[in-house]
C-alpha cells in the first residue's frame, strides 16, 4: 500500500483544517464566556448597586417614620394631658359653682324661707 504525495497531502491539510477549526471554535467558545462573564459582573454590580440604594432609600424612610411617630405620640400625650387639665378644671369650677349655690340657697331661705324646686339642691 503505497501512499502518493497528493493523497498524503490531503491528509495532513485535512487534519491541519480540523485542527485550526478546532482551535477557531475554542477562540469562538471562549469569547462567548468572557463576554458572558462580563454580562454577569455587569449585572450583579446592578443588583448589588440598586439592593444598596433600595437599603439606604428604606433606612431613611424607616428613620421618618420614626420620627414621625415619635412626634405623634408626643402630640397624642399633650392632647391627653390638656384634656385631663380641661376636664379636672371645669369639675373644679362646676364643684365651686354648686357650692355657691348651697350657700345662696341656705342664705335665701333664712332670710325669707326661700325653696330650691330642684331635688339635687
Amino acid at each position: 500500500m503505497k501512499i502518493d504525495v497528493n493523497n498524503a497531502l490531503t491528509i495532513i491539510l485535512g487534519l491541519l483544517t480540523v485542527v485550526g477549526a478546532i482551535y477557531r471554535l475554542a477562540q469562538v467558545e471562549a469569547n462567548i464566556n468572557a463576554k458572558i462573564n462580563r454580562v454577569e459582573t455587569t449585572l450583579l454590580t446592578a443588583v448589588d448597586q440598586l439592593k444598596d440604594s433600595f437599603v439606604d432609600r428604606l433606612y431613611t424612610v424607616e428613620k421618618k417614620v420614626d420620627v414621625h411617630l415619635t412626634e405623634y405620640n408626643e402630640k397624642k400625650l399633650f392632647v391627653e394631658y390638656r384634656l385631663n387639665g380641661i376636664e379636672n378644671m371645669v369639675k373644679h369650677k362646676f364643684d365651686r359653682l354648686a357650692s355657691w349655690v348651697k350657700q345662696i340657697a341656705g342664705f335665701l331661705n333664712k332670710q325669707s324661707n326661700f325653696q330650691i324646686r330642684d331635688d339635687k339642691f
